[in-house]
């Protein structure tokens, strides 16, 4: 701010001076001053811009270090609230998930990051479908299926046939639902070993929340489809190039299990070449006929009495998955009484729906 008063004095310096060489009715002293004067306005209108940012940057980082010095005392809040300490009632309403007596602790932003960053170690079907996050328990929306879309309607000809052209909506519903784990924990780790229990429980959460999100999506994926067989190569891109639609193939991939790669991995075209293909942008990532390959385990995606499922086309389109995206931890002192611990639970909410069901296929193999 000394700058701009600084130039502001200079600035009504030159204004008078300018003003006194007019009025002796010298020009050319005059308007060398005027120029002068034009140049410490530049540098005021430069100087207060810097000045404006300077501001807005210290800003920021109040800002920022107000939202630090929060998730500091959530997490301070929340690591006492587990260790079963006494909380005051400004502490719970931190960190409280619900009044009654079954909910537990929300779990602050950093370590849900952390349990987020942990779950990104494992395959995961929610990379393959659509992920809307939600802030309601339960809700709706309304959807087009591909099988009956319809045309643009021309409003400015005769609208004769209208009824026939109307789209056929259907309303989708979800509603979340509280999927956790219950882990044993000696209460001396809890007690004295904060941040290695926090570290230790995540990492047991991500692995079976992971297994769990993507049986639950398997699940749906599978909801009310008929299986079309694939005994050869000709056949499988047959159903490529009948089944899906053109119009989503840019978005379509193929997910399948272990056995099921196993299976196709054996084929080849008369020209010996194989079935999968290197995508030429990434070469971990295999394909077929353009479309990207999943492989998930036997255990989350299982061959059923021979039957090796496989799901082709647009998967974000046919699935939904709803993310509450919370996380809650409660502690019972009383479950391991006996065994001098504490038994943790940890919680996560979400809902899987089928969304269209014509946007892809299921097939299957024999094995």
């Amino acid at each position: 701010m000394k700058k701009i008063d600084e130039l502001k004095q200079s600035l009504a310096t030159v204004k008078d001076e300018v003003r006194s060489l007019n009025e002796a009715n010298k020009v050319e002293e005059a308007e060398a001053k005027l120029a002068e004067l034009r140049n410490i306005n530049k540098q005021i209108e430069i100087q207060t811009e810097l000045d404006a940012q300077e501001i807005q940057e210290v800003e920021v980082k109040m800002e920022n270090r107000e939202v630090k010095n929060n998730e500091l005392e959530i997490r301070t809040v929340f690591t006492k609230a587990i260790q079963g300490k006494s909380l005051t009632t400004e502490e719970r309403a931190l960190v409280q998930s619900a009044v009654n007596a079954d909910g537990g602790f929300l779990v602050p932003k950093d370590v849900a990051n952390d349990i987020n960053q942990l779950k990104r170690q494992y395959k995961s079907a929610k990379d393959i479908v659509g992920v809307i996050p939600v802030s309601t328990e339960a809700g709706s929306f309304v959807v087009e299926d591909l099988s009956t879309m319809t045309d643009l309607i021309n409003f400015d000809d005769s609208t004769t046939g209208l009824a026939e052209q109307q789209p056929k909506f259907k309303d989708v519903q979800y509603k979340v639902v509280n999927y956790g784990a219950i882990t044993p924990i000696a209460k001396s780790f809890l007690q004295d070993e904060t941040a290695n229990f926090l570290n230790y429980l995540n990492g047991y959460f991500a692995k079976k929340a992971i297994r769990t999100e993507n049986t639950k999506i398997f699940a749906e994926l599978k909801n009310g489809k008929t299986a079309k067989p694939v005994t050869t190569m000709a056949s499988l891109k047959k159903l490529i190039n009948v089944e899906i639609d053109p119009a989503i193939k840019e978005v379509s991939v193929i997910a399948m299990n272990q056995d099921a790669f196993n299976f196709l991995d054996a084929m080849a075209d008369s020209q010996g070449r194989p079935l999968f293909q290197q995508n030429p942008v990434d070469a971990t990532q295999l394909q077929i006929l353009g479309l990207p390959v999943h492989v998930f385990s036997n255990a989350e995606l299982p061959t059923v009495a021979t039957k090796a499922p496989i799901f082709i086309g647009a998967l974000s389109e046919g699935v939904k998955f709803f993310d509450r995206g919370v996380y809650e931890v409660a502690i019972s002192q009383e479950a391991g009484f006996k065994q001098n611990q504490v038994v943790a639970r940890v919680v996560e909410r979400f809902d899987v729906k089928q969304n269209d069901a014509s946007a892809y296929v299921l097939a299957e193999v024999t094995v």
